[in-house]
Protein backbone atom coordinates (compact mmCIF):
# COMPACT_ATOMS: atom_id res chain seq x y z
CA UNK A 1 0.00 0.00 0.00
CA UNK A 2 1.58 3.78 -0.72
CA UNK A 3 0.34 6.77 0.89
CA UNK A 4 1.57 9.37 -1.57
CA UNK A 5 1.55 13.29 -0.47
CA UNK A 6 2.72 16.86 -2.07
CA UNK A 7 1.43 20.03 -1.32
CA UNK A 8 3.11 23.39 -0.07
CA UNK A 9 3.47 24.91 3.27
CA UNK A 10 3.46 28.57 3.94
CA UNK A 11 5.71 30.99 6.53
CA UNK A 12 4.93 29.88 9.81
CA UNK A 13 2.03 27.73 9.14
CA UNK A 14 1.35 24.29 10.64
CA UNK A 15 0.05 21.70 8.58
CA UNK A 16 -4.24 21.66 9.28
CA UNK A 17 -4.65 19.02 10.00
CA UNK A 18 -1.74 18.36 11.01
CA UNK A 19 -0.91 14.93 9.54
CA UNK A 20 0.28 14.53 6.43
CA UNK A 21 -1.65 10.84 5.80
CA UNK A 22 -5.02 12.60 7.23
CA UNK A 23 -7.52 11.40 5.52
CA UNK A 24 -6.11 8.40 3.46
CA UNK A 25 -7.71 4.99 3.56
CA UNK A 26 -4.58 3.93 4.38
CA UNK A 27 -3.70 6.06 7.65
CA UNK A 28 -5.18 3.42 10.36
CA UNK A 29 -3.31 0.22 9.56
CA UNK A 30 -5.62 -2.37 8.82
CA UNK A 31 -3.20 -5.02 10.88
CA UNK A 32 -0.13 -5.87 11.40
CA UNK A 33 2.42 -3.79 9.37
CA UNK A 34 5.59 -2.26 8.35
CA UNK A 35 5.69 1.66 7.43
CA UNK A 36 8.31 3.42 5.43
CA UNK A 37 8.24 6.89 5.15
CA UNK A 38 10.35 9.39 2.63
CA UNK A 39 9.59 13.38 3.50
CA UNK A 40 11.45 15.77 2.04
CA UNK A 41 11.25 19.62 0.77
CA UNK A 42 11.92 19.83 -3.22
CA UNK A 43 13.38 23.67 -4.14
CA UNK A 44 16.79 25.29 -3.37
CA UNK A 45 18.99 25.07 -0.06
CA UNK A 46 17.30 28.50 0.84
CA UNK A 47 13.85 27.09 0.91
CA UNK A 48 14.49 24.24 3.09
CA UNK A 49 13.81 23.87 6.91
CA UNK A 50 10.27 22.43 7.10
CA UNK A 51 9.63 20.39 10.65
CA UNK A 52 8.27 16.77 11.23
CA UNK A 53 7.80 14.91 13.58
CA UNK A 54 6.24 11.52 13.43
CA UNK A 55 3.87 8.38 15.10
CA UNK A 56 2.89 5.41 14.37
CA UNK A 57 0.03 4.50 16.99
CA UNK A 58 1.34 6.34 20.42
CA UNK A 59 5.09 5.65 19.27
CA UNK A 60 6.87 8.61 18.70
CA UNK A 61 9.28 6.83 16.04
CA UNK A 62 11.14 10.57 15.02
CA UNK A 63 11.51 13.52 17.46
CA UNK A 64 10.73 16.94 15.41
CA UNK A 65 13.34 17.15 12.76
CA UNK A 66 14.37 19.59 9.53
CA UNK A 67 13.06 17.72 6.52
CA UNK A 68 15.73 16.92 3.95
CA UNK A 69 15.56 19.30 0.59
CA UNK A 70 16.07 17.38 -2.76
CA UNK A 71 17.08 20.66 -5.57
CA UNK A 72 16.34 19.56 -8.66
CA UNK A 73 18.82 21.66 -10.11
CA UNK A 74 21.34 19.14 -8.02
CA UNK A 75 19.99 16.12 -7.95
CA UNK A 76 17.78 16.15 -11.21
CA UNK A 77 15.01 15.00 -10.41
CA UNK A 78 12.63 16.36 -8.02
CA UNK A 79 10.91 13.16 -6.33
CA UNK A 80 12.08 10.49 -3.96
CA UNK A 81 14.45 7.37 -4.10
CA UNK A 82 13.89 4.78 -1.93
CA UNK A 83 17.53 4.41 -1.06
CA UNK A 84 18.03 8.13 -0.35
CA UNK A 85 14.45 9.07 1.33
CA UNK A 86 12.98 6.73 3.29
CA UNK A 87 14.54 7.04 6.54
CA UNK A 88 12.04 6.46 8.94
CA UNK A 89 10.55 2.75 9.30
CA UNK A 90 7.91 1.55 12.09
CA UNK A 91 6.16 -1.93 12.74
CA UNK A 92 2.47 -1.07 13.78
CA UNK A 93 -0.68 -3.11 14.36
CA UNK A 94 -3.99 -2.74 13.31
CA UNK A 95 -5.96 0.41 14.19
CA UNK A 96 -2.21 2.25 14.39
CA UNK A 97 -2.62 5.84 13.15
CA UNK A 98 0.47 6.49 10.99
CA UNK A 99 1.20 10.60 11.69
CA UNK A 100 3.94 12.91 9.88
CA UNK A 101 2.97 16.51 11.22
CA UNK A 102 4.74 19.55 9.04
CA UNK A 103 5.88 22.71 10.56
CA UNK A 104 7.15 25.47 8.68
CA UNK A 105 9.54 27.95 10.66
CA UNK A 106 11.16 29.43 7.77
CA UNK A 107 10.80 33.09 5.91
CA UNK A 108 9.21 31.25 2.99
CA UNK A 109 6.87 29.03 1.38
CA UNK A 110 8.14 25.55 1.60
CA UNK A 111 7.19 22.50 -1.16
CA UNK A 112 7.09 18.57 0.23
CA UNK A 113 6.79 15.60 -0.95
CA UNK A 114 5.76 12.65 1.18
CA UNK A 115 5.35 9.08 0.71
CA UNK A 116 4.40 5.88 3.17
CA UNK A 117 5.19 2.39 1.93
CA UNK A 118 2.79 0.26 3.92
CA UNK A 119 3.87 -3.52 3.86
CA UNK A 120 1.12 -5.69 5.80
CA UNK A 121 2.81 -9.10 7.70
CA UNK A 122 1.42 -12.33 8.59
CA UNK A 123 1.05 -12.55 12.28
CA UNK A 124 1.22 -16.34 11.90
CA UNK A 125 -2.21 -16.82 12.68
CA UNK A 126 -4.31 -19.51 10.64
CA UNK A 127 -3.17 -22.20 8.17
CA UNK A 128 -4.34 -22.28 4.44
CA UNK A 129 -5.70 -25.71 3.44
CA UNK A 130 -6.37 -28.98 5.53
Amino acid sequence: MIIKRDGTIATGVTLLPNNVWSGSAFEYLKGPALVNIGIWSVGTNATAGILSACYVGAALIAEEFTVPNQDPAIWGQNTGQLANNFYIQAGGVGGDRIVNTLRNPTAGTVTYDAIALITPVSGGGRRRGG
